[in-house]
This record gives C-alpha cells, structure tokens and sequence, in this order.
C-alpha cells in the first residue's frame, strides 16, 4: 500500500491575511466596548461608554461580533475574502453615514458622540474597501492583463 498525501492548500491571498488581521482587531475593540459596558438598553436612554472613542454597550459589541465573527470563516477562501470585504465595506459605509446624521440610528443603537461613532464605521469601511480593491487588483494582474 503506498501512502498519498492530502492536497496541499495554495497560500492565502493578502485579502484572507487582512480580513483576519482585521476583524481581529475589530472584535477585541467590541469584546472591549461589552467589558466596558455590557447592558442591553435600547433607545434614548440607553447607557453607553466610550472605547477609544466609539460609545459602546452591549448592543453595539454584540452587533460587532455579527459583522466580524463570520469574518474567520469567510477568510478561509480567497474569492470569499473578497466579497466580504465588499459586504463588509458597504454595511459600515450606509451605517456610518446613517450614524452621522441620527443620535439613535434604527432606534435602537444610541451614540452621544454619532460623528466619531460614524468616522469609525467609515474608516473601517474604507479599509475593508482597499482590502478588496488591493486583491481585485493583484488579481488582474499588471494593468489588467
């Protein structure tokens, strides 16, 4: 009997070492803004702490974990790395601007400081966006060959 070995798995792709490196970040800031402040009030008097600049609780960490957690499993195929980064990018670009216009977006997340909540979600967003672009790009290789 000859022994085979299992197919080797090509290396990951920029896109799938960002998006992890990523949304690691990202979900140590949530799990920081839950250990900051982990009620789950919603509307106007909803309590809120500020984590490095983002107001936080319960509601807006858990929502974090939604958008980011499955971030991990995304990233373990190099197509699938790009369209989240697509999704992602999108989700954080309408729900930053949406964040710089209303205190209380969808009435049910509350931020007092809404202008530096909503330059959070567009920074982050752009970064997602670059991720993709960087990868689109290096998939076409030079000038689009």
């Amino acid at each position: 009997m000859e022994a085979t070995t299992a197919p080797r798995q090509e290396q990951w792709t920029f896109a799938q070492w960002a998006v992890v490196i990523v949304i690691s970040v990202q979900l140590l800031w949530a799990l920081a803004g839950l250990i900051a402040e982990p009620s789950f009030d919603f509307g106007e008097g909803a309590v809120t702490e500020g984590v490095l600049g983002v107001d936080f609780n319960g509601v807006h960490a858990l929502s974090g974990f939604l958008l980011f957690l499955p971030g991990y499993y995304f990233a373990t195929r190099a197509k699938w790395a790009v369209y989240y980064s697509i999704y992602v990018a999108a989700a954080l670009f309408v729900t930053g601007i949406w964040a710089f216009f209303d205190k209380q977006p969808a009435y049910v997340f509350t931020f007092p400081n809404n202008h530096s909540d909503a330059y959070f979600h567009l920074a982050t967003g752009a970064v997602f966006a670059v991720i993709a672009a960087i990868q689109i790009a290096h998939d076409r290789g030079p000038l689009g060959e």
